[in-house]
C-alpha cells in the first residue's frame, strides 16, 4: 500500500476509534467546568471526556447540542492519554470549590473519566470558537458540557438529528429530569441506547 493512501486510512482509523473492542463509538460527555475562588475568579478550568466504556486508544470526541431543529457540532477534544483518571482524586484535587465537585460527582451513567484537550484550533467549529473564547476569559466562570461521540464529522456545523456514523444510525435525545434538576441524554446506535446524565445546571 502506498504512503498516500495508507495516511488516509491512518487519520480515520484515529478520528473514528476503529480498534476499540465495541464496534459502536465511543460516547459520553465533555466537561469544560471553571473552577473558581470565593470571589468567582476563575483559577482553572480542566477538560474532562467521561465515557460509557474504557479507551483502547486515542480518541477524538466530537460534542453535539440539540437545539431542537439540528445537531449543532462542537468540534473536537482529543483523548491521548489512555489511563482513565480516578474521580476521587478530581475531587480533592478541586474540593475549595463545591459547586465542581458536586456537578462531577453527580454525573451518573458514565463510569470512566480521562483528562482531555481541544484539537487544534484550525479543527474548530463555529460553537467550539465561541466555546474556547469564553473558556479563555478568566473573568468568565460560565461552566460547559456537552454530550460527545467518538468520531469526527470533517467541517460539519450541524448535523440532522438522525444521522450515520459508521455505517450505523445513530440518534442524541435530552430532556430534563421531572423536579428539574438533571438532565437525561440518550444515544441510540442502532438501536442500542446508552443513557447517562448530568446536573442541569450548565444548561440552564
Amino acid at each position: 500500500m502506498s504512503t498516500k493512501k495508507s495516511l488516509p486510512l491512518l487519520l480515520l482509523s484515529f478520528l473514528f476509534g476503529c480498534g476499540q473492542a465495541d464496534s459502536a463509538p465511543v460516547v459520553g460527555l465533555w466537561e469544560n467546568y471553571a473552577v473558581v475562588n470565593t470571589q468567582m475568579k476563575v483559577l482553572a478550568r480542566p477538560n474532562y471526556v467521561f465515557t460509557d466504556r474504557q479507551l483502547t486508544e486515542p480518541t477524538v470526541f466530537t460534542g453535539l447540542q440539540n437545539d431542537s431543529a439540528e445537531m449543532v457540532v462542537v468540534c473536537c477534544v482529543k483523548v491521548s492519554k489512555l489511563t482513565a483518571v480516578d474521580l476521587k482524586t478530581i475531587l480533592q484535587k478541586y474540593a475549595a470549590d463545591t459547586d465542581f465537585t458536586q456537578h462531577m460527582k453527580s454525573i451518573k451513567g458514565l463510569p470512566y473519566v480521562y483528562e482531555a484537550e481541544p484539537v487544534d484550533s484550525k479543527q474548530w467549529t463555529n460553537l467550539m470558537q465561541t466555546v474556547m473564547g469564553i473558556a479563555a476569559n478568566k473573568n468568565d466562570p460560565s461552566p460547559y458540557s456537552v454530550p460527545v461521540i467518538g468520531a469526527a464529522f470533517e467541517k460539519k456545523e450541524t448535523l440532522p438529528l438522525a444521522f450515520q456514523i459508521g455505517g450505523q444510525k445513530a440518534r442524541l435525545t435530552s430532556k430534563k429530569t421531572a423536579d428539574g434538576n438533571s438532565i437525561s441524554y440518550q444515544f441510540t446506535l442502532d438501536g442500542k441506547v446508552t443513557t447517562f446524565s448530568e446536573p442541569a445546571e450548565p444548561h440552564d
